[in-house]
């Protein structure tokens, strides 16, 4: 589903997201923001906000891309 968001939303599909580390990440966050469904509000707050998955997934495309963007070689690594 995510990957669904990522290549078809509108907002995924401009030209300051498309093919960016910023569209990739922001494909992470607004899929759990506004797609992912929940049990309710509660569960939604607690997932994004509180330590959650949508969190930990959030914080982890973050450092996934950080790690790209800090690599000169162009060469994808973890740091």
């Amino acid at each position: 589903m995510l990957f669904a968001y990522a290549m078809v939303n509108d907002t995924q599909q401009m030209d300051t997201t498309k093919g960016t580390l910023f569209g990739a990440y922001n494909a992470v966050t607004g899929y759990y923001q506004n797609v992912r469904k929940y049990k309710d509000e509660e569960a939604k707050l607690q997932s994004i906000v509180m330590g959650g998955t949508a969190q930990t997934r959030a914080q982890k495309a973050f450092e996934l891309c950080s790690g790209f963007a800090k690599n000169d070689s162009g060469i994808f690594t973890l740091n």
